[in-house]
């Protein structure tokens, strides 16, 4: 019991190098979709909900909600977008804005 294992110390001399798991977790859970990610995402969401579906409908329960298939085009939040195109976005509501607020004047 007295002998030790050759490299029961190994590399005891080196300091500990402490890893951060949650901002490496957070970097990834926020990283950019690209297009083709947020396609296979919202398809494999679609199928989901509708195996739900058609698994409540065997169970002869009539149960209807909007789902994904309701909010399925807009665009995610992760999106990035060119300056451009979110000026040309801007100006369009603000003219629409300025519409709106006239109409009811």
């Amino acid at each position: 019991m007295s002998r030790v294992h050759k490299d029961t110390f190994k590399g005891a001399s080196r300091p500990f190098k402490k890893i951060d798991w949650q901002g490496r977790s957070k970097a990834e859970r926020n990283k950019v979709k690209t297009a083709e990610e947020q396609q296979k995402s919202v398809k494999r969401l679609l199928k989901k909900e509708k195996d739900r579906r058609r698994k409540i409908a065997a169970l002869g329960i009539d149960y209807d909600f909007p789902g994904y298939a309701a909010v399925a085009p807009k665009p995610s939040c992760k999106t990035a977008f060119s300056d451009d195109e979110d000026m040309e976005v801007m100006e369009v509501t603000e003219i629409a804005e300025v519409a709106a607020v006239a109409e009811v004047a």
